[in-house]
This record gives C-alpha cells, structure tokens and sequence, in this order.
C-alpha cells in the first residue's frame, strides 16, 4: 500500500492464535489488524469497528466461519464487508456454499505471503470503489427532482469523486502535477484523476463520458472506480482498459460511452506506458520549446462494445518534460461566431508560451480558452492536468 494513503482496517479471525499472529505479521506493515478468536467476537467488532475486510477461518468451534459469515451478510451494517475464508489444506471446503453465502474469495493456509496481501488489496481496493460508488449514489437520491437542483447533484458528483488537494503528494520531487475541471451548466462527464499503484508508480488518466447531467456523472463515477481498482494489480494501460470496457458495456442501456487517456509514470525511471482509447492526443513539451502530440490511437471509446483489445503504448519522459492532457471541451470550446478554439490553437499556444509551474500551465491554457470563449456560453466541460517530470 502506497504510504500516501491512510492505513485501512482488516478483522482477521481465526481460533487458532498464533495463526492470527501470522496473518498481523503479514498485513500490520500495510494495514490495521483486528484479532478475534471466535465468531461472537468477530461479529461484535464488525458491527461496532466497520473494518474495510475481514479474512475468516471456517473451522471454528461454538460458531464456524459459514455461520459467521452469513450472520454478516445478514446484518445490514455489516453486510458490505468483503469476506475472504481461510482454511487449511487438509480441510474439505465447500467452495460453492461459502460463494452462495457471500464470501468474496478463500485463501489456502498455511498462506502465501504475497498471494495473501494482493488478495487482500485487491478486495479491500474494490470495497473502497463500491463504497465511493454508494456515496456518489447517496448524494443523488438527498436531492429534490427540479431541473436546477438535479444539475447541481451531477455537479457535487463530479466534482466529489476527483482529487482538489494540490500539490498531491508533497513528499514527492520527482514530478509535480496541477489539474482542473470547470463544468459547464449542463454537468457532463468529464474527469481526471492521480494515484499511486505501488511506491514507484503513478497512474494518471482524464476521460470524457458521453451525455449530459446526472447520467454522464454516475457512468463516470463507475468508470473512474473500474480504472483505480484495476489499476491496483495491473501495471498494463492496455489490459486496464480492456477490463474496463467489458465492464461497462456488460450492462449499459442508455449505450453511453467514455473516451480516457490512461497513463502509468515510472517515477524512478521516467517510463511512460499509455494507451488512448478515443480520448484527444495529449502534448509533450520539452525544456528546448519543441512540442510533441502523442498521436498513438490504441483502441475505440470505452463502453460501446465488449470484447475489445486494447492496446498501449511506451515511451520515456527526461527531466524537465512536461505531459498536458485535456478533454476536448478544450479544443471545441466556441467564440460567438461559432469558431473553435481548436487543436492547431491550443498547439500555437503552448509552442509561444514560456511555460512555468504545472499550475501555471494550467492557468495559461484555461485563461486562453475563456477570452476566446468571451460572449458565449461555456458548452462543455473544460478538464486540462498538467504534468512534469524532474528526474529521480
């Protein structure tokens, strides 16, 4: 787990307790143990400490681990903790009646160090993207049906499920990162985020869903969490973005789609691996001025159609490099003759700019697109992140 992000709680309950100090062992580096050593134990910590997972031993006396487990998934204060079963090699486990209970996956014990902490982050990964997802969808269901206010809950959407804290990770001088979002009236889908996947490793991406007002921000809340919790345990913009569209097109009625840039930065050593999937090519400017597009298309938009292979692509950013995506609320914004601002103006731009801080390159490109905007309404989103390596 990254060090940016806060420790996570994990209940680990087993009989047995120098099993558990094993599990504490493993995951207290990472993670806040809880220990209980019978079900009645577990189920009072449950419901009164909320722990992000729990990893709970079938084989129990008084109360077993299936038991346990569909007490849990009874109670609706506990119901939404993943569960992974422990059991021991020798044990016959009944695979399908702990799935039908609920349980999210099992481990074989003695466990496997490393099998057991990605099991773990990537459940406690997923409980934090359905647990963003509830809170999106809480929002919505607190306000009033009127047109204006309904603009508004898309509006408290999109702007809640983004990261606003800059600089993000002030510990870090081997890049410095700047974005924004200004929704036009009509919310749309437009999004960026930034995140850690291991302490060499940054994602970041900025996508653009189809569709206006609370829709376009409940499809981009889902795919934002889809990437982030990909992302967790796959280092391929590709293959993130390939699981991300069979997702989302599984079950999409309205037929909305999302063009994103995805990227993963090697902070160590300036690796840059991307995949466009429908999405604006970004630039790159290089400390002597020159301008580079990254033109590369590695597949169509996101959610129209499952069964799509995406590709990606790896390039090197040196020292001084700085990376601008944009969304193309950018490009297609409009004067009051109906002109667009256009990809060869935001190009001119950045060419004749003296380019300072990532927050100033932000500011430079926003500023020109709202005085070419003067005397018209502001049609779409206008999304720009910014970003520049140092070196290691």
């Amino acid at each position: 787990m990254s060090e940016h992000q806060s420790k996570r709680t994990v209940l680990a309950v087993d009989d047995t307790p120098e099993n558990l100090d094993v599990v504490k062992g493993i995951l207290s580096p990472d993670y806040t143990v809880k220990a209980a050593i019978n079900g009645k134990m577990a189920l009072k910590i449950a419901e009164t400490q909320s722990p992000d997972l729990i990893l709970l031993d079938i084989m129990m006396p008084e109360m077993d681990g299936y038991e346990v487990c569909e007490r849990l998934k009874s109670n609706p204060r506990t119901s939404g903790i993943p569960i992974i079963f422990l059991t021991a090699k020798d044990q016959t486990m009944d695979e399908a009646k702990g799935f039908e209970l609920g349980a999210e996956d099992y481990i074989l014990k003695p466990v496997n160090p490393p099998i057991l902490k990605a099991r773990v982050k990537t459940h406690v990964a997923l409980k934090q993207s359905r647990d963003a997802l509830q809170e999106a969808y809480g929002i919505i269901k607190g306000q009033k049906d009127r047109m204006e206010e309904e603009l508004n809950v898309g509006r408290e959407i999109q702007m809640s499920m983004i990261p606003l804290k800059f600089p993000p990770f002030p510990d870090h001088d081997e890049f410095d990162i700047y974005a924004t979002l200004v929704p036009a009236r009509e919310v749309g889908g437009d999004f960026y985020d930034f995140f850690f996947v291991d302490e060499n490793h940054l994602c970041f991406c900025v996508g653009d869903v189809s569709g206006k007002g609370v829709p376009a921000a409940l499809f981009m809340a889902v795919t934002k969490a889809l990437i982030k919790s990909r992302a967790a345990d796959d280092r391929s913009t590709g293959s993130v973005l390939t699981h991300v569209n069979d997702e989302l097109s599984q079950d999409n009625p309205s037929s909305m789609f999302v063009t994103v840039f995805a990227a993963i930065l090697n902070i160590a050593t300036g690796e840059l691996t991307y995949t466009n999937a429908g999405h604006n090519p970004p630039y790159v400017k290089h400390p002597d001025g020159s301008i580079r597009a990254l033109t590369e298309r590695h597949g169509p938009i996101v959610g129209a159609m499952s069964g799509m292979a995406y590709g990606e692509e790896t390039t090197h950013l040196s020292s001084g490099d700085l990376a601008l995506l944009f969304t193309d609320g950018v490009t297609e914004a409009m004067d009051v003759g109906g002109n667009l601002y256009s990809d060869a103006r935001l190009e001119k731009l950045l060419k004749e700019s003296q380019l300072g801080s990532v927050e100033a390159t932000v500011d430079t490109v926003l500023s020109s697109v709202k005085r070419f905007e003067t005397g018209a309404d502001q049609a779409d989103d206008i999304t720009i992140l910014s970003l520049r390596f140092s070196g290691a």
